[in-house]
């Protein structure tokens, strides 16, 4: 089974959500930025059983897993 993949990435002067390889949110903080992927995919593994994670993406640098639900 896939997994879902949330990532936070820097833009511009604040923060872009993507689900997948789709820009959902836009965000001025980092920490609400990654609040809100976390809970996102905690609830759709939660309510769907769909696996998820959270990544940070680091600018040119490997991607660093935040979160991991099922």
């Amino acid at each position: 089974m896939q997994r879902v993949l949330f990532t936070v990435t820097a833009q511009d002067q604040g923060w872009q959500l993507y689900e997948g390889e789709h820009g959902r949110f836009w965000f001025n903080d980092r920490a609400e930025a990654l609040h809100t992927a976390r809970v996102i995919a905690s609830n759709l593994h939660v309510q769907h059983g769909i696996r998820s994670a959270v990544v940070m993406d680091m600018a040119g640098r490997e991607a660093v897993l935040v979160s991991r639900h099922g």
